[in-house]
């Protein structure tokens, strides 16, 4: 199992999620990459996702592992070549089976196109709608960390079953920054499995975590 490491920038951010499991294999296809399929009475190809990116947040690290007999460097050329720029994969990673990235990865870093500023997460209470019911909850114990990033701010959010979406949390970000951010501004940048309080010693970058299975 070949996992590539790829990019949502520019407009690719507005790609949905949805859209882009429609489109992964026609862009297979045009890549020539030949992809294994599953057994059985309805056999799917074999290619997964690492978890939903909100539509309109850029990423420098989102994963697609795919099943193949062609090697890494061959994977990462061709796919390439088959899409735009901002679809790029800078990363390929051996593994000796499905890593189940939709399943491990449990926070995300995200940086706001923001100075850095160390803010006060206590209270962090957010409101959205959701199945068409308003929604109100604290999320303080879903923000892991805040961190300087080349002077901007970082926030490593939950992701996974208890999932925070950066998107969700702006309004009282903007509120307590003094800012307008935008869904534009936003950019994750690492993604994480593991936990901040396990046995292991914490979250761990999904890179060394696919170097290793």
């Amino acid at each position: 199992m070949l996992v590539l490491k790829y990019s949502k920038l520019a407009d690719a951010c507005f790609v949905s999620h949805i859209d882009l499991l429609r489109h992964v294999s026609r862009i297979l296809r045009r890549a020539d990459i030949p992809v294994k399929f599953s057994q059985g009475f309805n056999p799917h190809a074999l290619v997964f996702f690492s978890p939903p990116l909100a539509v309109g947040v850029a990423s420098e690290a989102e994963y697609l592992a795919v099943d193949t007999d062609i090697g890494g460097e061959e994977l990462i050329e061709r796919y390439n070549r088959a899409v735009p720029s901002t679809l790029s994969a800078t990363e390929v990673f051996e593994c000796e089976k499905n890593p189940n990235l939709q399943g491990k990865i449990t926070a995300a870093d995200f940086v706001f196109d923001t100075p850095f500023k160390n803010i006060d997460l206590s209270g962090f209470v957010i409101e959205y709608e959701k199945k068409g019911k308003a929604v109100r909850e604290d999320v303080s114990d879903r923000i892991y960390r805040v961190a300087d990033s080349g002077g901007r701010l970082s926030l490593r959010l939950a992701a996974g079953n208890t999932s925070l979406r950066p998107d969700r949390i702006l309004p009282e970000l903007n509120a307590r920054l003094g800012v307008a951010l935008a869904l534009s501004d936003i950019r994750k940048t690492a993604q994480y499995v593991g936990f901040a309080n396990d046995a292991a010693g914490g979250f761990e970058d999904a890179d060394d975590y696919l170097k290793r299975v």
